[in-house]
């Protein structure tokens, strides 16, 4: 059962990082509207080229590692890595007041705030779950995957991971400001 809540942890943040750098590379505006966010983070104008493309990269590099089994815990770790650094990018945009839209899967206009911070500990959390479904003590091996519960666990992944793409539209519609 652990293994298959496992690999939807890892379905889950797949498509989340996968959507997160897909939504930077779509278009040069884009891009450039996720490099001029940096200002509000601090980062110099020459460090947000660099900076751009090592975000863009990580989160590409998550997703693939989080694929194959041989490589899904170094994915997991990569992928919490990131989730650290952009909490506390967050964090410190949030403590220093400043105003700074997220920019986490395109153009979304709702600002950074606390729920910026839960939803990343949440994934963290389903990170932290990931590790424990993917261990080999509790994985098992190819032969012994039930295809039934393995499209279940991976159908739930893509909806939680939809949900997680659109939280700021959600948020919106839900708490109106």
């Amino acid at each position: 059962m652990l293994a298959y809540v496992g690999f939807g942890c890892r379905v889950l943040l797949a498509v989340v990082f996968f959507a997160a750098a897909m939504s930077k590379v779509r278009g040069r505006r884009q891009r450039a509207e996720f490099q001029a966010s940096l200002e509000a983070f601090g980062v110099r104008p020459r460090w947000r080229s660099p900076a751009t493309a090592a975000v863009i990269t990580g989160e590409l590099a998550t997703a693939s590692l989080l694929a194959p089994d041989v490589t899904a815990l170094a994915g997991l770790g990569v992928g919490a890595a990131l989730l650290l650094v952009f909490t506390t990018a967050i964090s410190s945009v949030l403590r220093r007041g400043v105003s700074a839209s997220c920019r986490c899967f395109g153009a979304s206009t709702q600002p950074l705030g606390r729920r910026h911070l839960i939803r990343n500990a949440i994934l963290l959390l389903i990170a932290a779950v990931g590790v424990a479904g993917t261990l080999p003590a509790t994985a098992p091996g190819l032969a012994a995957w039930d295809p039934a519960a393995l499209a279940l666990s991976g159908f739930a992944a893509m909806v939680l991971a939809a949900l997680v793409i659109s939280y700021d539209d959600l948020v919106a519609v839900v708490l109106p400001r």
